[in-house]
């Protein structure tokens, strides 16, 4: 599971994490935790949502209010929230809340259910599947049990002076409780020069990259050309090689079997595999 957040100034860590799923090189779940209000449905995915395909009620709210009598997460109980999103065949969407207020019906306990759920997701072949989770702006309301469950955890940040000064209470924060080799940065809208100053900026490495590609970029933030994805853009295959470097750094699978997720067909999480 790895686990997407950033300072103010909304440097482009929904972007860059809705890239990240797109070109991921297996299944994926995307889970829109941010407790402000998802902009993952509304942005990349508003075409979908507008044509009736993808329902803003169906996700994180829904599956908080349905395992509320639970004691314990089961990866069963995350199907009838998941959405198959249509650009990207191997991507499930868990959708996010509509509004700020709803955030206080999940509570801790609802963060716990839900972590251990997407902890037990399995493939087929008994392998855990993979997590991408956006949690926004860091907040009083950021949800602690999903930062300290995640594999990695990236401060989304662009090198501007504005958003390196944001990032960096939000690194200090986070140091208190996360180990040093969890927590990275994600450079947003950059060039090498740019992820250079950040990285020395912030004393932190960038486990992203993503280039500066304004087209690109509003495809996934605002869903532009119905979300399709425009497999040629420098942003996506920039996006292509960091997704495949984490996969294979935070996935491990057995040396033989399929990469099927156990997911319901109903969710079509993943009929197309990984791409």
């Amino acid at each position: 599971m790895i686990t997407i957040v950033s300072g103010k100034g909304s440097p482009g860590g929904t972007t860059t994490l809705a890239a990240l799923a797109a070109a991921w090189p297996a299944p994926v779940l995307l889970a829109d935790c941010d407790p402000a209000g998802g902009d993952l449905a509304p942005g990349w995915l508003g075409h979908w949502v507008v044509n009736g395909f993808l329902r803003t009620d169906r996700g994180l709210l829904s599956h908080a209010i349905a395992t509320r009598h639970a004691t314990a997460g089961d990866p069963a109980t995350l199907n009838a929230h998941v959405q198959a999103v249509p650009p990207a065949r191997h991507v499930g969407l868990l959708a996010g809340l509509s509004t700020q207020s709803q955030h206080t019906a999940i509570g801790t306990a609802g963060w716990t259910r839900l972590i251990v759920a997407l902890a037990a997701f399995k493939t087929t072949a008994g392998h855990p599947a993979d997590a991408l989770v956006d949690l926004g702006r860091f907040s009083s309301a950021t949800p602690w049990p999903v930062l300290l469950a995640a594999d990695l955890v990236l401060v989304a940040v662009r090198p501007t002076q504005r958003h390196v000064l944001a990032a960096r209470p939000v690194l200090a924060e986070l140091a208190e409780r996360i180990l040093p080799q969890r927590l990275a940065l994600a450079v947003c809208a950059t060039t090498p020069a740019g992820t250079r100053e950040v990285r020395v900026a912030l004393g932190r490495e960038a486990a992203a990259e993503i280039p500066m590609a304004a087209r690109t970029a509003a495809v996934f933030s605002d869903g532009i050309d119905g979300g399709a994805l425009p497999h040629r853009s420098p942003l996506l295959r920039s996006a292509r090689r960091v997704a495949r470097r984490l996969h294979g750094t935070y996935h491990t699978y057995a040396p033989s079997g399929p990469r099927i997720p156990a997911v319901s067909t109903s969710a079509h999480l993943l009929s197309g595999g990984a791409r």
